[in-house]
């Protein structure tokens, strides 16, 4: 399994530099996007921790129970936080999308974050886009490059931004 993910990053990282020689801004994001996600998953499968014992016990309802919980949690401390990269994406993506009403992507969300590492923000980003144990907290979607709310959390985090103001 490690293979496979380091051999699917070198073709992402290939695939990266490529896409820089014929300026195509889609193929780079995408291509960033996967070597963040193969880093994680190795590390995750480096630390043991990705197909943990107890996960396998619970049902797809439950992990998306317990994951719901985790953004009601996190969300409120991050708008108390302006200065973390999760704030930044998040009140980006808000601004950007107008609470939600369009999808945005992420090359234009990443241009505006004011998050000036390319890699942090990516690294950050797909923490806020999957469901792990360790993750930020997913609060985010994407389809074809294109990043919405996480449909069980999205009148959430919209009711939360309209309490701000």
């Amino acid at each position: 399994m490690k293979k496979i993910i380091k051999t699917i990053m070198e073709d992402a990282k290939i695939a990266y530099r490529q896409s820089i020689i014929i300026e195509d801004k889609i193929i780079e994001d995408q291509a960033l996007s996967i070597i963040a996600n193969a880093k994680f998953i190795l590390n995750e499968l480096e630390n043991n921790k990705m197909y943990n014992k107890k996960d396998f016990a619970k049902n797809k309802s439950e992990i998306e129970i317990d994951e719901i919980n985790k953004v009601k949690r996190k969300v409120p401390l991050w708008l108390n936080k302006p200065n973390q990269y999760n704030y930044k994406i998040l009140s980006t993506f808000m601004k950007l999308s107008n609470n939600n009403k369009y999808p945005i992507s992420v090359s234009l969300l990443e241009k505006h974050s004011k998050i000036e590492d390319s890699k942090k923000f990516i690294s950050h980003y797909n923490q806020m886009k999957i469901i792990s144990e360790r993750n930020h907290a997913k609060v985010f979607q994407e389809e074809s490059g294109q990043v919405t709310l996480w449909k069980p959390i999205e009148g959430f985090v919209v009711n939360q931004f309209e309490e701000m103001k």
